[in-house]
C-alpha cells in the first residue's frame, strides 16, 4: 500500500470471504481484508476518523468495528443498537455518529457512547444519511421521499427540529451526496421517481432538477463540483457537465444509446454506488451484478474490474491512511458502547474531547475549564481576588499606553516643527 495516495474500500451482500476489503485503484490488487463479521448493510460501510472501519450488520441490530490495520473486529466492544440500522454516517473526524433506525435517527457521541438525540421527522424508513465535509450538518433521506438537513450543534444541545426540509421527491430517496466545500457544498439527491436534484443547503433552494427516463439509484460529483454522475437501475451511468449550457433550473437526462458523450454502459444490473477520485480522473462504480468497475473518466473506459461474490453494497475512494499499514494502531478516536436510551441526567456532563498526538491531560484539563456549582461556590473568594488583580493590571496597562501615546505625539510634533 506504500506510495498509494488513495484506496478503494468495498463490500458485497454475501460477506462470504470477508466483510470488507481495501484495493489498490491502479492495479486492482487486494491490500487488506476485514473478516469475522456477517454481511454488511447497504451503504453503511465507512471510515471512522483515521483509525477504524465501521459498518452496520445487514441482519442484526449491531455495528461492526475494525482497526484499520487488523482483519479482526475490536475485541470486547459490543456496539448494539435499538433496531437494525438502515443508514449510517459519521463526522469526518469520527467524533459523532448518526444511524437510521427504521423511521427514526439516533445521534451518538462516539467517545462516550452518549445518545445525544433521537430525531423523528420521517414517516417511513430512513434510507440515506450523509455528513458534509466539515461535519457541521448532515442530511437524511427516507422512503417517504423527504429530505431533511440537520445541524449537529443544534441536535447535540437538544434541538430536534431540522434546519431545512425538502419535499421535492415523490418516491423513496435512494442516495445522497454532499459536496466538499463545507456549508457551501452542494447537496445532491436521487430518487426512485426518476429525478435527481441539486440543492443549496444553506438557503434551502433547488438549484437543478434533472428528470431522467430511468429510476436512479446512486449519485456523486467530482471534488470541484463540475460534473454530476448518476447511476441508473438499468445499469447505465449518466455524466452531466454542470458548466455546460443551457443553465436553466431543469435539465433532462437520457439513457439513450445514441447519447454517447454522457452515457456509459456500466453494469448488467443497477448501479448502486459511485465515487470519484480526488484528482477527478477516476470513477468507481458498484453494481448489483457483483462488479466494481474502475473507470478513466476522460476516456470513458474501464481500467480495472474487481469481481465480488454478490451484489455490491459499498464501494468508494478513501485516503490511503498510515493506519492501514501500521503495526501498532494509535487511534485518534475513542469508541465506547452506545447508549440505547437517552440519559437526561447527562445533559450537564462534560463534553469529552480527544486530540491526536497531544497531551490531553495538560491541554484539556476539565478542572481548569469546567466546574460544578459546588466548586464555584467554594472558590468564589479566590475568584474575587483574581478579578481584582486582573482589573488592577488593566488600569496599569491603560496608564502605560496613555504615556506612550503622549510621548509619541510630542516627539512627532517636535520633529515636524523643526523641519
Amino acid at each position: 500500500m506504500r506510495g498509494v495516495k488513495e484506496v478503494i474500500v468495498t463490500s458485497d451482500s454475501t460477506g462470504e470471504n470477508y466483510s470488507a476489503a481495501v484495493w489498490d485503484p491502479t492495479t486492482a490488487s487486494l491490500l487488506s481484508t476485514y473478516k469475522h463479521a456477517s454481511a454488511l448493510g447497504f451503504h453503511t460501510l465507512q471510515l471512522l476518523g483515521d483509525s477504524y472501519l465501521l459498518a452496520a450488520d445487514a441482519m442484526k441490530p449491531s455495528l461492526h468495528l475494525w482497526p484499520l490495520n487488523s482483519q479482526n473486529t475490536v475485541p470486547n466492544l459490543h456496539l448494539s443498537t435499538p433496531a437494525k440500522v438502515t443508514a449510517l454516517a459519521s463526522t469526518p473526524n469520527g467524533s459523532y455518529l448518526a444511524a437510521g433506525l427504521k423511521e427514526k435517527i439516533s445521534v451518538w457521541q462516539v467517545c462516550t457512547g452518549r445518545l445525544l438525540a433521537t430525531l423523528a421527522e420521517h414517516f417511513q424508513t430512513v434510507t440515506c444519511l450523509v455528513f458534509n465535509s466539515d461535519g457541521t450538518v448532515f442530511a437524511s433521506g427516507g422512503e417517504d421521499g423527504l429530505i431533511f438537513l440537520w445541524s449537529l450543534a443544534q441536535v447535540a444541545t437538544g434541538q430536534t427540529s431540522p434546519m431545512q426540509s425538502f419535499t421535492v421527491h415523490s418516491r423513496a430517496i435512494k442516495d445522497l451526496y454532499f459536496g466538499k466545500f463545507g456549508l457551501k457544498g452542494r447537496l445532491c439527491s436521487v430518487s426512485a421517481d426518476c429525478t435527481a436534484k441539486i440543492f443549496d443547503a444553506c438557503i434551502g433552494k433547488v438549484l437543478l432538477n434533472v428528470p431522467c427516463d430511468a429510476p436512479l439509484l446512486s449519485v456523486t460529483m467530482d471534488i470541484i463540483e463540475s460534473r454530476l454522475f448518476l447511476g441508473t437501475a438499468n445499469g447505465k451511468i449518466i455524466q452531466i457537465n454542470l458548466h455546460d449550457p443551457p443553465r436553466s433550473i431543469e435539465r433532462f437526462a437520457s439513457t439513450d444509446q445514441d447519447n454517447e458523450k454522457s452515457v456509459i454502459n456500466a453494469h448488467d444490473g443497477g448501479v448502486v454506488t459511485l465515487s470519484v477520485s480526488v484528482d477527478c480522473k477516476t470513477l468507481v462504480s458498484g453494481g448489483t451484478d457483483g462488479m466494481v468497475h474502475i473507470w478513466d473518466i476522460p476516456a470513458r473506459e474501464i481500467i480495472k474490474t474487481i469481481k465480488h461474490k454478490g451484489p455490491i453494497v459499498s464501494a468508494f475512494f478513501a485516503k490511503s491512511l498510515d493506519n492501514f499499514r501500521t503495526r501498532t494502531l494509535k487511534p485518534s478516536v475513542n469508541v465506547r458502547p452506545l447508549q440505547r436510551t437517552s440519559d437526561d441526567s447527562s445533559q450537564n456532563a462534560h463534553i469529552h474531547v480527544a486530540l491526536k498526538d497531544d497531551n490531553i491531560t495538560t491541554l484539556l484539563n476539565p478542572d481548569l475549564y469546567f466546574s460544578n456549582q459546588t466548586a464555584i461556590a467554594s472558590s468564589s473568594e479566590n475568584d474575587s481576588e483574581k478579578l481584582k488583580t486582573a482589573l488592577k493590571e488593566i488600569e496599569n496597562l491603560k496608564s502605560v499606553n496613555a504615556a506612550l501615546y503622549q510621548y509619541s505625539v510630542k516627539n512627532l510634533l517636535s520633529k515636524a516643527s523643526i523641519e
